[in-house]
């Protein structure tokens, strides 16, 4: 080897070990830095003619790219899971620990323990007030916890139209640094440059679930898991969220814009092409999967949970239960019914058996004042052995019995004489036992000669009895926001007892079934407003469905917070798996120092040999 051959050779390792040396410094510099990844050199050799040496020192960050890509994963999930976690815990505390002062299911132990002092002594103006102010402290808590759930869903709302803006910056900086990379060389710059791009990749994943493949050019390209592209140089699509304010009740998501209540992300491509995100899946988990479920679904729920607690509160104690006659018709048998009292809203159930060897079921028809009310709304179905259906009363008797009549088909005959409803079966037939023909109008004045009375009311609907109408909406959607005691009840508290103007006030009537409706008659109610999604219909006291909704919304966030912390374990995993290798260790770098120093000096070394050889041969 020549001098000249040495001296190149030693020149291109200073370079070298001069690269590595800073690349050592950058490294204990940015330990602790969040989102830095470990940097090497990876030399390589080079020979041009007799010359040999070091040539193009790459710089290279250490890390896993398959953990690295489920990190991104278990961040999504995480982001998910503490998003819906932080919402249960918000939803536990408006319904309260089961058994503490402000929790549901006291405030409705203390009404119903006044309405028991109340059957003691009837006669007591104090009793009388004190079961005026439990009722009025109970509606009032169902209405604050309505107003809590509705700002729950109004934060989520937000949440979404911020999430959606930040998705979009995240993909028009990833652009930028995107591009500086493609066009740029494996040096330290780049290697800053990747790094700035995982962080924004990164931040991207907590809100939607997304897909990355890298590009022979060093692009890269993301996918939403849903199979939606979001990125592939630029930005595939762009996000739009048309943000509503002041959700209610009624407003709820539907594919069709002129149902929607709430607002909706539409995606646009390049080529201005759009889409429903959320009808199509886009987002299924993230904090914005999460924020959207909870919007349209957790929290819908919620309201839906207080809003039947608070129509059957007010159902049990103004709904009259009017049972069928027995009726027979030829070979058929049967019960009549006297529809008179039946208010838009109100019910007739049909309980029949198919035979034989055929279990109970029943037919619920639901009074409507207009055609325009049907169908009703899905939330008001019933399971498989409950079918209700709504039935158009505007059209007088016969219309009522005609259209009843189409919904059971051929193993009944029904009839209407007046007023009066008969169901028998078909007789000879043997296919159908008719059970039960019930009546269920609702009593809207306070001395209407039963113990029944409009107890609560509906402030939306001029403090109207509650009687379940779909005329103009649901009444049921958002009741518990609306319900008050009949304000006519605090001017006149001798009604809690007096069922009529001759009432004795020592009566007990009226407060013993008052007490009853509350806490030992069965009611039907369906568990579509449960957790576990079912729809069957199942029979509990008034008592039993309060206690069961508090107690079933602390196990749910209790669930939800196991779910999250479960999450974060595993996110955790996968980031210390992903800091073995990409995280800076002082005392690894220290000693790859101590290798370049040595390095430099070998090749300086080499320089001075070959700088006192020639100062040799010029003196020759």
């Amino acid at each position: 080897m020549g001098l000249g051959t040495a001296l190149d050779t030693a020149i291109s390792g200073l370079r070298g070990t001069q690269t590595g040396i800073g690349v050592v410094s950058q490294n204990v510099a940015n330990v602790g830095t969040a989102g830095y990844v470990r940097r090497t050199v990876s030399n390589l050799d080079s020979s041009t003619g007799r010359t040999v040496g070091v040539n193009n020192p790459n710089v290279q960050r250490l890390l896993d790219r398959i953990v690295q890509h489920q990190l991104w994963q278990e961040s999504s999930g995480a982001a998910y899971t503490a998003t819906r976690a932080e919402a249960f815990a918000g939803l536990d505390r408006l319904y309260g620990a089961p058994g503490s002062a402000t929790a549901l299911d006291t405030m409705f132990s203390t009404f119903t323990n006044s309405l028991q002092a109340l059957r003691n002594d009837p006669s007591s103006y104090t009793s009388r007030t004190a079961v005026l102010d439990a009722a009025s402290q109970l509606a009032s808590r169902l209405r604050s916890m309505s107003e809590g759930v509705q700002t729950l869903r109004n934060q989520a709302e937000a949440g979404i139209g911020n999430a959606v803006g930040r998705v979009n910056e995240l993909l028009e900086s990833l652009t930028k640094v995107n591009a500086r990379i493609v066009n740029g060389e494996a040096s330290s710059g780049t290697a800053d440059l990747r790094d700035q791009r995982d962080r924004i990749v990164s931040e991207l994943s907590q809100y939607v679930e997304i897909r990355t493949s890298e590009q022979p050019n060093g692009g890269i390209s993301i996918t939403a898991a849903s199979g939606t592209q979001l990125f592939d140089g630029r930005p595939t699509v762009t996000f739009a969220f048309d943000q509503r304010s002041a959700l209610g009740p009624a407003a709820q998501w539907n594919s069709d814009p002129a149902q929607r209540g709430v607002g909706t992300i539409v995606a646009k491509d390049i080529s201005g092409n759009g889409f429903d995100a959320i009808a199509n899946n886009t987002f299924r988990s993230g904090e914005i999967g999460a924020l959207i479920e909870l919007r349209d679904k957790t929290l819908v729920q919620a309201q839906a949970q207080l809003d039947e607690i608070a129509a059957q509160l007010a159902s049990a104690l103004s709904d009259r239960e009017i049972a069928g006659t027995a009726a027979t018709a030829g070979a058929a048998t049967g019960f009549d019914v006297d529809l008179a009292g039946l208010k838009a809203g109100n019910t007739v159930t049909l309980d029949y058996k198919v035979t034989p060897g055929g279990q109970t079921q029943r037919y619920t028809f639901v009074r409507v004042d207009s055609a325009a009310s049907l169908p009703l709304p899905a939330s008001a179905e019933g399971d498989a052995n409950n079918r209700v259906i709504g039935i158009d009363f505007s059209g007088g008797p016969a219309s009522v019995a005609a259209q009843m009549q189409a919904a059971v088909g051929p193993g009944f005959t029904i009839s209407n004489t007046g007023s009066v409803l008969r169901i028998v079966d078909d007789g000879a037939g043997g296919t159908r036992d008719v059970l039960g023909l019930t009546a269920r109008p609702t009593q809207d004045l306070l001395s209407g000669g039963t113990a029944e009375l409009p107890f609560f009311v509906d402030s939306g609907r001029a403090n109207g009895a509650y009687t379940g109408s779909y005329e103009g909406g649901a009444q049921s959607v958002g009741f518990a926001s609306r319900i008050v005691v009949n304000p006519n009840l605090a001017t006149n508290p001798k009604a809690l007892v007096l069922v009529s103007p001759s009432t004795p006030e020592g009566d007990t009537t009226r407060p013993q079934f008052l007490l009853d409706r509350l806490t030992s008659s069965q009611r039907s109610f369906t568990n579509a407003t449960g957790f576990d999604g079912s729809r069957n219909t199942s029979s509990m006291t008034m008592a039993s469905f309060v206690q069961r909704i508090v107690a079933g919304q602390g196990q749910a966030s209790a669930a939800a917070q196991r779910l999250d912390e479960g999450q974060q374990v595993a996110l955790a995993s996968v980031q210390s798996r992903f800091l073995e290798d990409s995280q800076v260790n002082v005392d690894q770098e220290m000693s790859t120092l101590i290798e370049l120093q040595s390095a430099y000096a070998a090749n300086a070394r080499v320089i001075s040999t070959v700088k006192e050889l020639l100062d040799v041969l010029l003196r020759l």
